[in-house]
């Protein structure tokens, strides 16, 4: 029994109740105990390959810099990992597919002995009870719109990502379809500058294409004060790599400020 590890009773085997007696303890250690101390102060934590087989439950704690892996072995099992770390978990396998563990959240996994596959998105999102899945992103600064230019806007900042739908650093302006998902609605707002001059527009691309059923759309004219734009798109049919990106244009007469606040934000929810 390789994944687990356990004993095996030999034939004609000589006091065969203590092999058994072993490996019922292995067992229930490895769908019961839990390791409350993984310290993640450091960056990535990776576990040891009896860590993982002889632990159910991991809690990771600690006072990262930043989000950082909890890195398991190859080993087919499934596993619970609750983050209370204050940073974001990727949960992953040396070279293979992961899912993210968000501060405060629980989530259920299964290792392939390849991949980290996400069996629940999340405790801590109240009725949904785990049926939640999806990103919702924000700026990190005002982001300049020059006049009668589409612009890409960009997202350096996450309130959560279940699934490895968008990443910071590369290519942070894209939310991108992770597998296993076919459905999503997207939608989006943004808080424009104070000025009356010209109109606003926001758009959806797909995958660097303007040209699909159901994009959303808004062009209005500047309100004197700041102007407020948003869209919902209808449920999109989607396969996995395909991104969205959100494009903002303006014709004022010169640069404008898409601001960063709460109200400026980018999303994705998976339906199917």
């Amino acid at each position: 029994m390789p994944e687990l590890d356990l004993p095996q009773i030999a034939e004609s085997q000589a006091l065969a109740y203590v092999t058994s007696n072993d490996a019922d303890a292995k067992l229930e250690s490895a769908l019961c105990d839990e390791i409350a101390s993984h310290d993640s102060t450091a960056g990535d934590v990776t576990l040891t390959d009896a860590e993982f087989r002889e632990t159910w439950h991991h809690v990771i704690g600690g006072s990262p810099s930043g989000g950082f892996n909890f890195i398991v072995p190859e080993i087919k099992r499934p596993f619970m990992v609750t983050n209370a770390s204050g940073e974001t978990a990727t949960v992953k396998t040396a070279s293979g597919a992961a899912g993210q563990v968000l501060d405060g959240e629980t989530r259920l996994f299964y290792c392939d002995g390849t991949d980290v596959i996400g069996l629940t998105d999340s405790t801590s999102g109240g009725g949904g009870g785990g049926t939640h899945a999806g990103a919702l992103v924000k700026m990190s600064s005002n982001q300049s719109i020059a006049d009668s230019t589409n612009t890409t806007l960009n997202w350096a900042s996450e309130s959560y990502d279940t699934d490895s739908y968008h990443d910071n650093a590369t290519n942070n302006s894209r939310l991108t379809v992770p597998s296993g998902v076919s459905k999503v609605i997207i939608s989006g707002q943004v808080r424009w500058d104070s000025n009356g001059t010209g109109t606003r527009e926001i758009l959806l691309e797909k995958s660097g294409s303007s040209s699909f059923d159901g994009r959303p759309f808004e062009h209005i004219d500047a309100q004197t004060n700041r102007t407020m734009q948003s869209f919902v798109s209808p449920v999109l049919a989607v396969t996995p790599g395909d991104y969205f990106e959100m494009v903002a244009w303006q014709d004022s007469g010169a640069s404008r400020d898409i601001e960063s606040h709460v109200a400026t934000w980018f999303s994705i929810q998976a339906i199917e």
